[in-house]
């Protein structure tokens, strides 16, 4: 547990951090730090030589980075007295006989700084253990729909990555977690970022917020689907995917009309029901629309020896324990680990549910392409018909491109690819024939859809509702991933 620091003392630290180029780019550029240390890299070595310089920079990322202790004396040279007196008062440092030591970790992320605990303490099972910004949290911290909201809750919190940076946009953060050292460390986080709007509360679920309804919610819960159960921030309690289920299930009742709920999620693929079929059963009669954007998929030998190498320590326990991973699958009939990351959308009238195979992740953020695909998907709703769609003046998209592929063929080239490519989007890439670009060139923006599938149509060998029934269905699949704008 950490002990709070005042607004005053967390912009001091937070500023003396990065002067001292204790930060994301100056870890990564000036020291070539990459990584964490952990034994299964056998990186403890490299990691010290790099940071051996007697200077503050290198003190504080033995400390905060590395977990190293530190002799006393010789800290107390590189470090100012103030900063050295601060962090053994909130509990960041102690001090063990002539050795300042580490007891929590500062984890640099774009601009703010988050409090976690070392790589060691996952050595030693600590099922409260507070985990880093991790690849998940980077991918939600992107995902996550930015536009003002009046009152934002972080499901789940940890470190209290997506509240923090939810306070730039929100009225009101609250922050929640089972783990007491998380709401702990959570607390510290935004008052060390200056996210004085955020409010971090200890429960379950959502029953800390039980009578509150939110614009946003957001949560990176514990969804790996494994018979473990060892630690609070990554072990699902429930059998398979029912954690994930219950959150989809319980978020429309604390949403505001509107609202957006997104969470990042793992769930079973089952003998005899298909992935679609079992994440949609989610959403029914949720007052949601919802989006599903699956990732990846695992065999679960794969996602269990995945697992298992994750976990520090010897090797002696890895075949019981894929052993019990393997009968868990066996026993629920699991014949595939999915994951992604689905949005609920709170909308009065009719809800529907799209999913997706999505064939990239973008790397910048890509809440503003979640809520095209909702404006895209109402539209379409709102234009079922195809006399409907015919009366639309549809545009392609300025960033969109055609590419095209030529090979080598008879003494010249052959086109053999045509490809629509959008620079930025979640499935980037579509492949047409040379017709089907035609016709999308026509989408001015200036002329119905009706004029210009009616033009096309005059110069095709087709008849003429064959022709309009094509395009109609060219167009919808454009208009739903982007590359169309109405």
């Amino acid at each position: 547990m950490l002990n709070p620091i005042s607004k005053d003392e967390a912009t001091r630290m937070a500023a003396f951090l990065a002067e001292q180029g204790y930060t994301e780019t100056g870890l990564r550029q000036t020291l070539g730090l990459r990584e964490l240390p952990a034994p299964r890299l056998r990186n403890l070595p490299r990691l010290t030589s790099l940071t051996e310089g007697p200077n503050c920079l290198n003190t504080l990322v033995r400390w905060f980075w590395i977990g190293l202790p530190q002799a006393a004396e010789a800290a107390t040279v590189h470090v100012p007295a103030w900063f050295l007196t601060l962090a053994l008062d909130c509990g960041l440092l102690r001090r063990e006989n002539t050795e300042v030591v580490p007891a929590a970790m500062l984890f640099p992320l774009d601009k703010f700084f988050f409090v976690a605990d070392h790589t060691s303490k996952l050595e030693l099972s600590d099922s409260d253990l507070v985990l880093w910004p991790n690849p998940t949290s980077r991918i939600l911290a992107r995902f996550t729909v930015r536009r003002h909201s009046r009152a934002t809750l972080d499901l789940g919190t940890g470190s209290g990555v997506q509240a923090v940076f939810a306070a730039a946009h929100s009225d009101t953060v609250v922050a929640t977690d089972l783990n007491r050292r998380a709401v702990s460390f959570a607390a510290f986080s935004a008052r060390l970022n200056g996210a004085d709007n955020v409010e971090a509360v200890e429960g379950d679920g959502f029953a800390p917020v039980a009578d509150r309804t939110f614009d946003l919610i957001v949560s990176n819960p514990p969804f790996f689907i494994r018979p473990a159960e060892q630690y609070l921030f990554c072990d699902n309690p429930l059998e398979l995917d029912n954690l994930c289920r219950k959150l989809a299930r319980e978020a429309p009742r604390h949403l505001s009309e509107g609202g957006y709920f997104q969470m990042l999620c793992e769930w079973a693929g089952v003998e005899g029901q298909s992935w679609q079929e079992r994440v949609s059963e989610w959403f029914e009669n949720s007052g949601c629309d919802a989006v599903v954007l699956k990732g990846y998929s695992q065999d679960p030998a794969e996602y269990a020896e995945e697992h298992i190498r994750a976990v520090d320590g010897t090797t002696a326990a890895d075949a019981q324990l894929y052993e019990n991973y393997m009968n868990y699958y066996r026993c629920h009939k699991v014949e595939a680990i999915h994951g992604g990351g689905i949005t609920m959308h709170r909308r009065s009238g009719r809800n529907w549910v799209r999913l997706e195979e999505v064939q990239h992740t973008p790397k910048d953020p890509f809440g503003d392409l979640v809520v095209e695909i909702f404006a895209s998907q109402n539209f379409l709703l709102s234009h079922e018909s195809d006399n409907e769609l015919l009366e639309t003046r549809p545009k392609l998209s300025p960033s969109l491109r055609l590419e095209q592929v030529f090979q080598r063929e008879d003494g010249g080239w052959k086109q053999v690819e045509l490809t629509l490519r959008m620079p930025k989007g979640l499935n980037p890439y579509i492949g047409v024939q040379p017709v089907v670009a035609e016709f999308l060139a026509q989408c001015d923006g200036n002329r119905s859809l009706k004029e210009v599938v009616d033009s096309f149509a005059s110069k095709v060998d087709a008849p003429a509702q064959q022709v309009q029934q094509e395009c109609l269905a060219a167009i919808r699949k454009l208009i739903e991933r982007g590359f169309l704008l109405y």
